[in-house]
């Protein structure tokens, strides 16, 4: 969840991901993987294996406390 690595899941950490998505510029802080980069790939929140908004939603469900299905063997956001 924290894609900006600031030691914190954020709004930001969403917003980031769906500015990756939309094809927008993306600050990141070194030594912070790029989105969509890395294995696990940095910004899949819901181990799909790519980034969509979807992985940006499951970002705002977890900071608002609502439920977030994730699949077996995904690890939670925020642990």
């Amino acid at each position: 969840g924290d894609v900006d690595c600031s030691h914190a899941v954020t709004a930001t950490d969403s917003l980031k991901i769906l500015r990756a998505v939309a094809g927008l510029s993306v600050g990141q802080t070194e030594p912070c993987d790029d989105i969509d980069t890395g294995v696990p790939v940095q910004g899949d929140m819901n181990c799909a294996g790519d980034v969509t908004s979807v992985d940006a939603l499951k970002i705002l469900r977890h900071i608002a406390e609502l439920p977030n299905e994730m699949p077996a063997g995904c690890t939670p956001i925020g642990s």
